[in-house]
This record gives structure tokens, C-alpha cells and sequence, in this order.
């Protein structure tokens, strides 16, 4: 390993020296730590971290409300989600409630086209047998006209009779009964019997023919009325269908007004997230300004108690024993404290009371062991290693070291506590090059 440069082994043996010094040397020194002291870089230090430490929090507040919030939005989408696939599915429906309805209108119109060809038929049989009535009673009148005339003829006949027709005459009921005996009509013409004949005929033939259109045109009737039940069965139905399409359609109003106001309330959460973002980078610059103080405050310190020493080559050594090497925070933003993370956290099982040992030698510039909150660091030591760069460790449980006192690389400066803004026993370390935080991963390290 590489050694102390010379200005470090002048620096030391002044220290030395210094702390050899008499009680009557003591006022010349008193005077110039008093000088020391009129700048009080811990407190105003301290003043600035708690000012950070009091933003960072309002940031991780910030930050679990935006996650809130992002969870109250995945929340809504998934139910948007939802609201869509129920939408499909009342339109789908209506839809098919819409094919169904045209359908129905369809045979509607179908069965009133059949009924209005009944109708139209049944109205030509009316026509028909009125036609076939008009004819009956023209043959009806020729038919008695006939009869009377045969009515002359028998009584002619009667009065001039020589035969034995009169018996056969005085016994029959009426003039159609006595014309249908041969034996009287045999005395009568062939051209009136004919006549009389075909008469009968067409009469019989006529009311075959009005009963067998009645029987038409009650078979029509009874068609229509079947007709006219599946006309009235089906608007019936038609009617039930469109009230299920109008159930149907005013349900998936309703889902798309939830979807809306859905819509509405995540515009509004995204709205909420912007501001707490905006007010969040706020913040931030505010917490970067305040880190910028601390720098100038931390170079000022250190240039006040340099030793004239320059930092040693040698590299680090790790500032726990090796079995201490579980990170629980990373250099660089971490969000779960919504800020900016200045160093690593070291957070083993068991770790709370072991030895933290100073990662280089130097002069300590700040030292606390109050219990104090000090910027949410509790009991925290800083070493100025010479050359700008210092280091810094936090959260102790208690500290072995003063300011001024010169520490060698693996000393026993502290002990892992939980001080200050702490959820447990860790070690909070930070490399700082002119007061300005580094990665602590940018220098190597000898683990002992």
C-alpha cells in the first residue's frame, strides 16, 4: 500500500505538537479556534440538510400520492376495460335484437300481403255467389213462370181428360210433386218436358255451386283469422323485442356514461399527477440550491481546518468489516424518498452496533454524537481527506471521534445506529469531491 505523502506526515506532527502544548500556550490557541468558531459551518450545515431532509419528505409524500393515484388509474382502466367488453356485448345484443326486429317486420309484411290475396279472394267468392244469386233468382222467376204455365197444361189436360190421370192428380201435394210422375207428363210435349227438365237441372246445379263457394269462403275465413293470430302473435313479439332492444340500449347508455366518468375522473388523477410532479421538480430544484450551500459551506469548512495534506493514492477501505456489504439504497435518485440519495445505505441482517471504520485517513471536520436530528443524518461524522475530497458517515449509534482529531485509514471512528431519519440499523456513506456528492463506486476499496 501506498504511503502518506510528506505534507500529511508535516500536518500530523503539527497536530501532534499542537496538542502537546502547555496550559500557557493554550490562550494563542483558544484564540484561533474562537476564530474558527465565529463561522458555525455544523449548524448552518445542519439548518440545511433538516431544510432538505423536510422537502425530501414532502417529496416521498408526494411520490406515494402519485402512486396512489397511478393505482387509482390502473384501477379505472381495468374497469374502463370492463365497461368496454359490457358495451360490446349490448351492442351485439341490440344488434341482434335489430336482426330479429326486421326479420318479424319482414313476415309482418308477408302475412299481411297473404291476408290482403284472402281478402282479395274472399271478396271475389262474394262477388261470385252474388253473380250466382242473381242467376238463381232470374231461373227462380223463369221456374214459376214455367210453373204456371204447366199449371194450364194440367189443368187442360184435366179439363179434357180421358185417362186415369185425374186420380194421380187429385192426390199429389203440389204441381212439382204431380211433374215428376211419368205417367202425367207422358201426355205433354218432349219440348216442354226437356224444357222443364234442364230448368230443374240448372237450379240444382246453381245452389251446388253457391254451397260449394260458401265452403270456399269459409275455408278463406278461417285461413285470415289463422293469419291474422300469427300477424297479431308476431307484433306481440316484435313488440317484446324492441322493449329488450330498449332495455338493452339504455343499458349501454348507462355504461357509457360510466365509461365517461371514468374517463373524466382519470383526466382529473392525471391532472392531480402533473401538479404533484411539478410541484415535486420544485422541490428539487429548491433541495438542489440548498446542496449547492452545503458545498460551498463544506469547502469553506475544509478549507479552514486543511491540513495542507493531499488525499493518498492508496485507495479506500471498505468502512464496515467485509461481511457487510448489502446495499439497501443506490447513488442517485430514489424515488421511494421522492429525492435525490447522496450516498449508499449498507443494511445487513445484525448490523446494527458494528464498527464503521474510516475509509481513508484525515482530519474530522464534523462530528456528532448527540442523538440529534441534524439534517435527518443523527449522529454522523465528515473526514476531510485532504485534496477536496471528504467522507461522510451517518446514522450512527454513537461516535469515538471529535472535530479536529486526526483518524488513520481503518479507525474506529463510529458504531451503525439508526439516528436521525432512519426505518433501521444502517450505515448511510458518502464520498463528497469540494462538498459535491459522488458515486462512493467511483473509488476502489480493500475489504478487511
Amino acid at each position: 500500500m501506498g504511503k502518506i505523502k510528506n505534507k500529511k506526515n508535516i500536518a500530523r506532527a503539527a497536530l501532534s505538537a499542537v496538542m502537546a502544548l502547555t496550559i500557557a500556550a493554550a490562550p494563542a490557541l483558544n484564540v484561533d479556534m474562537s476564530a474558527m468558531a465565529a463561522t458555525d459551518y455544523d449548524a448552518k450545515i445542519a439548518e440545511l440538510e433538516k431544510k432538505q431532509e423536510q422537502l425530501k419528505a414532502e417529496n416521498e409524500r408526494r411520490e406515494q400520492e402519485i402512486d396512489g393515484l397511478h393505482g387509482d388509474i390502473a384501477q379505472n382502466d381495468y374497469m374502463m376495460d370492463l365497461i368496454n367488453e359490457q358495451i360490446a356485448g349490448y351492442t351485439d345484443e341490440i344488434d341482434s335484437y335489430s336482426e330479429m326486429i326486421t326479420e318479424m317486420q319482414v313476415n309482418i309484411s308477408n302475412k299481411e300481403a297473404e291476408i290482403s290475396i284472402v281478402e282479395k279472394a274472399i271478396k271475389q267468392k262474394e262477388i261470385d255467389i252474388d253473380e250466382k244469386y242473381d242467376q238463381i233468382a232470374e231461373l227462380e222467376a223463369e221456374n214459376e213462370e214455367n210453373l204456371d204455365r204447366f199449371a194450364e197444361l194440367i189443368r187442360t189436360l184435366y179439363m179434357n181428360d180421358t185417362s186415369d190421370t185425374l186420380p194421380i192428380l187429385d192426390g199429389s201435394d203440389d204441381w212439382y210433386d204431380f211433374f215428376t210422375y211419368v205417367d202425367v207428363v207422358q201426355d205433354i210435349s218432349k219440348q216442354n218436358m226437356q224444357f222443364m227438365t234442364d230448368l230443374l237441372d240448372d237450379i240444382h246445379t246453381q245452389e251446388d255451386l253457391i254451397e260449394s263457394i260458401n265452403g270456399d269462403i269459409a275455408e278463406l275465413n278461417d285461413d285470415k283469422s289463422e293469419l291474422q293470430d300469427k300477424k297479431a302473435q308476431m307484433e306481440s313479439d316484435m313488440g317484446e323485442l324492441r322493449e329488450k332492444k330498449a332495455e338493452a340500449q339504455q343499458l349501454s347508455d348507462e355504461r357509457y356514461d360510466k365509461l365517461n366518468e371514468y374517463a373524466k375522473y382519470n383526466e382529473s388523477l392525471e391532472w392531480q399527477i402533473d401538479s404533484l410532479r411539478s410541484e415535486t421538480q420544485d422541490y428539487e430544484e429548491e433541495i438542489a440550491k440548498l446542496n449547492d450551500e452545503i458545498e460551498e459551506l463544506i469547502r469553506a469548512k475544509q478549507a479552514e481546518l486543511a491540513g495542507g495534506y493531499d488525499y493518498s493514492s492508496d485507495g479506500f477501505r471498505w468502512p464496515l468489516d467485509t461481511k457487510y456489504q448489502l446495499l439497501t439504497t443506490y447513488f442517485g435518485y430514489d424515488a421511494w424518498r421522492g429525492g435525490y440519495h447522496y450516498g449508499i445505505d449498507v443494511g445487513n441482517y445484525g448490523i446494527g452496533g458494528a464498527n464503521i471504520y474510516a475509509a481513508q485517513s484525515g482530519t474530522v471536520i464534523t462530528a456528532f454524537n448527540d442523538g440529534g436530528w441534524h439534517g435527518g443524518y443523527g449522529n454522523y461524522v465528515i473526514i476531510d481527506h485532504g485534496g477536496g475530497l471528504s467522507t461522510l458517515y451517518a446514522h450512527c449509534r454513537s461516535t469515538t471521534v471529535s472535530v479536529g482529531q486526526w483518524v488513520n485509514k481503518g479507525e474506529v471512528i463510529g458504531y451503525v445506529g439508526t439516528t436521525g431519519w432512519s426505518s433501521g440499523n444502517h450505515l448511510h456513506f458518502e464520498t463528497r469531491v469540494n462538498g459535491v456528492a459522488q458515486n462512493p463506486f467511483n473509488y476502489t476499496y480493500e475489504y478487511v
